[in-house]
């Protein structure tokens, strides 16, 4: 299962120190992470104001995200997302037309 992961970096209510010291503290986590077992991620993007981003990650057990996204719930606001690829949804979305067409008749 593909998962779109957003991100936004909390700073709501922090003083500037706190902040300092926060984003210190997370470049630190990060850089000590590896994805884990069982974790790929196609895409790991920033925004342009460099305060959150989008993880487009695939993972067959669900805990694997939770596992992932969790270790930086201490500094980062996340949403979670199941996905599919377009081109899967396509077909269900076109079966899906006809039998609401069908289903719509009297």
């Amino acid at each position: 299962m593909k998962y779109m992961i957003e991100y936004t970096i909390r700073s709501t209510g922090l003083t500037h120190d706190e902040g300092f010291a926060g984003s210190e503290a997370l470049l630190t986590a990060f850089g000590k992470w590896k994805p884990e077992d069982g974790l790929t991620v196609h895409a790991f993007v920033s925004n342009l104001a460099g305060n959150g981003g989008y993880v487009l990650a695939e993972a067959s057990d669900p805990k694997v995200i939770v596992t992932f996204v969790s270790k930086y719930n201490f500094w980062n606001d996340v949403n979670v997302v199941p996905v599919v690829d377009v081109g899967e949804v396509v077909p269900i979305a076109a079966a899906s037309l006809a039998w609401a067409k069908s289903a719509s008749k009297s």
